[in-house]
């Protein structure tokens, strides 16, 4: 029994040994190595096989003495995604053989990501900048720039953000590091005045779509903005700045006023002007670059915005001589004292002002008498060249048709009359009394239904007058361009003459001849002549000259449904007003006179209270035509020799009433009663 009990003893240490064998670790070791899945490179890694733990060496390579064919190796190292091989899963380590067995090359891959974050304009450091993969993965720049990420997959998105920078996305694919500089998107800066330094609030501020304003503090930030573009900085009494910029991230910049507010007053009164144009030009040679009017002001008061930094404000107020301040910063009164003027002219042709030693003549008369004023035609007023421009006109539709020769120097003509003081208007024919326009452009021309030609009036013998066409734009621009260079050259008003529909006076078959290319509702015509005026006003008040037109002396007491002139509505876009109201040219039994002629004083005084009736509180002043001739195309039982006395009575009818801007005196042939004249003061 004993036996047994030890032969069984000895089988089950056997079988133990057996068990103890199959199961055990193989005294073979384990070897193999680590590398780097992107670079290749070695790792030194930790390895974790049971309760064995070892590193590898600098080579990557490691060495396991005890291990199992059951076990499960586990490889980490920083940086790296943790990686287990089975090692059940490989049949050659079920019988290893000595000296040792080998493993395959294990490749662990990286799961982080480095870098540093710069500016992209100043090439420093960018903190607190959010590096970001997914919501669990991201990191926060320190103040070198620098992050890691940890947990990264192989490939991924990188999403980075930082205030004040345009966002960066970008594909990163098996890498560990990743540097990158991000561009500035934001534009600071402050906006101030130029000329006193303050800071501006609620400016504008514009780059392409975006926009802010400036805060109580001139300050202003703009987001999202470009590498490059053009920054628009406006504010209401600044002049508005267009700055082209790239990659800056501060812009300060100071406004320059533009817009000048201000009061025109009477020097004499100290009262306030009603209606005036105040422009801002850049010289005395070209037209504004500001305008604005006042109409009916009670106060005078006007605001002028869009003026240039250096140039001239000018002032034309009706019942004023004009005046002309210079810009310079903080030059301009905020209070603009006109002084009053009250104009004596007499006429003279474009043949007389032709001839120098002629005109000086008249020059001198106005220097030895109470006159102070010349009106001069620019266009000719003879038969043979009528309408003819008489001096080297510059204006381009004059010089495309030719219509111009130079005999007149006007630049010498009226630097002669400002060294005089004397005040120059510039006589312009419109519709009529311009056979040189008509006869080369007839098509601007009113037509003859008997000829199929340009329509003339002829009122007597030798004398042919042609008519253009009212309607036809091409003529207001015409003699608008003439207008304007007159007024550049320097003469101090524009005269427009004959602004009117044919009278058809002459001949009982002028309304059967005339054909014009519309005929036009009194209404209609009205308010074509009125357009005419509103452009010719804007363009002459803005090359800095007065604007006035001569009316038709019958206009005075109504409007005119035949020549469309209608008081009331012309003076709203004129300075003067001029009825030619000769009392020779009144029927017999007006204003109950048997013959009007022999009352020059009582005519000029009725014709100007019914005129003023119609343009009361508008803007144009009244000065009318004087007859300084007599007439002799009357019945011969009807003509009054006109003397200096009719001319006085005249004058003395128009200086009695209130309401005049002063008179012209009128002789075809330019032969005036100089004894009608008071002495020069």
């Amino acid at each position: 029994m004993r036996w047994i009990r030890g032969s069984a003893l000895v089988s089950a240490v056997l079988l133990a040994l057996v068990v103890l064998a199959a199961c055990g670790r193989p005294e073979v070791p384990l070897t193999g190595s680590v590398f780097d899945a992107y670079t290749g490179k070695p790792v030194v890694a930790t390895l974790n096989i049971g309760d064995v733990q070892i590193t590898t060496d600098a080579n990557g390579v490691y060495q396991i003495d005890h291990w199992s064919a059951r076990d499960v190796l586990r490889v980490v190292a920083s940086g790296y995604e943790p990686f287990e091989v089975n090692l059940a899963s490989l049949p050659h380590l079920e019988r290893p053989e000595p000296p040792a067995v080998a493993l395959d090359p294990i490749t662990i891959r990286p799961n982080t990501l480095s870098g540093v974050i710069t500016d992209l304009y100043a090439r420093t450091p960018v903190a607190g900048a959010v590096v970001q993969v997914s919501e669990e993965i991201s990191a926060t720049t320190d103040t070198d720039g620098r992050y890691t990420l940890t947990g990264v997959p192989e490939t991924f998105r990188v999403t980075i953000t930082a205030d004040g920078y345009a966002p960066l996305v970008s594909d990163v694919a098996r890498s560990t590091s990743f540097d990158t500089a991000l561009r500035p998107d934001t534009l600071r800066g402050t906006v101030t005045d130029g000329y006193t330094g303050q800071p501006i609030a609620g400016a504008d501020v514009t780059l392409g779509d975006l926009k802010t304003t400036t805060d109580s503090n001139g300050g202003y930030t703009l987001r999202g903005v470009p590498e490059k573009g053009t920054v628009t900085i406006s504010a209401k009494g600044y002049a508005s700045l267009d700055q082209p910029v790239e990659r800056i991230t501060t812009l300060d910049v100071a406004l320059r006023p533009d817009t000048l507010a201000g009061v025109l007053i009477d020097a004499r009164t100290k009262q306030p002007i009603r209606n005036a144009t105040v422009i801002a030009t850049v010289n005395l040679q070209s037209s504004d670059v500001a305008m604005t009017r006042i109409d009916n002001s009670s106060d005078g008061a006007f605001v002028l915005e869009g003026i240039p930094e250096q140039g001239y404000i000018q002032v034309l107020a009706p019942g004023y001589r004009k005046a002309v301040i210079e810009l310079r910063p903080g030059s301009v009164p905020s209070t603009i004292e006109l002084e009053p003027f009250y104009s004596k002219a007499l006429y003279v042709t474009a043949a007389v002002a032709a001839r120098w030693n002629l005109l000086t003549k008249y020059f001198d008369i106005i220097d030895a008498t109470e006159l102070n004023a010349i009106v001069i035609d620019v266009k000719s007023d003879l038969r043979d060249d009528l309408g003819l421009v008489y001096y080297d006109s510059q204006a381009p539709m004059v010089r495309e048709l030719g219509t111009f020769k130079p005999y007149m120097d006007l630049r010498k003509i009226l630097d002669e009359a400002k060294q005089r003081g004397i005040y120059t208007i510039a006589r312009v024919h419109m519709f009529s009394h311009d056979n040189v326009l008509a006869e080369a452009k007839p098509e601007w021309a009113a037509k003859d239904r008997t000829t199929g030609g340009i329509f003339y009036d002829y009122p007597a013998p030798g004398i042919r007058y042609a008519w253009l066409d009212p309607w036809n734009e091409n003529v207001w621009e015409y003699n608008i361009q003439l207008s304007v260079e007159a007024a550049l050259l320097g003469f101090d008003e524009i005269q427009y003459d004959y602004i009117r529909f044919p009278s058809l006076e002459f001949s009982p078959t002028d309304k059967d001849r005339l054909l014009l290319s519309r005929e036009g509702t009194p209404e209609e015509r009205w308010a074509n002549i009125t357009e005419v005026l509103r452009r010719s006003h804007r363009a002459i008040n803005g090359a800095g000259a007065f604007f006035s037109v001569d009316v038709f002396g019958y206009t005075s007491f109504g409007p005119s449904k035949l020549l469309g002139q209608n008081l009331s509505m012309m003076a709203e876009y004129t300075d003067y007003i001029s009825p030619m109201v000769y009392p020779s040219h009144f029927s017999p039994g007006e204003f109950g006179f048997d013959n009007p002629a022999k009352y020059p004083y009582e005519v000029i005084q009725k014709s100007m209270t019914a005129a003023l009736r119609q343009i009361e509180g508008k803007r144009a002043l009244l000065r009318p035509w004087l007859q300084d001739f007599t007439l002799i195309w009357a019945p011969k039982e009807m003509i009054v020799e006109y003397t200096p006395k009719e001319v006085r009575a005249q004058i003395r009818a128009v200086e009695e009433f209130d309401a005049s801007a002063g008179w012209i005196l009128y002789d075809s042939t330019n032969i005036y009663h100089v004894e009608a004249l008071k002495p020069a003061e």
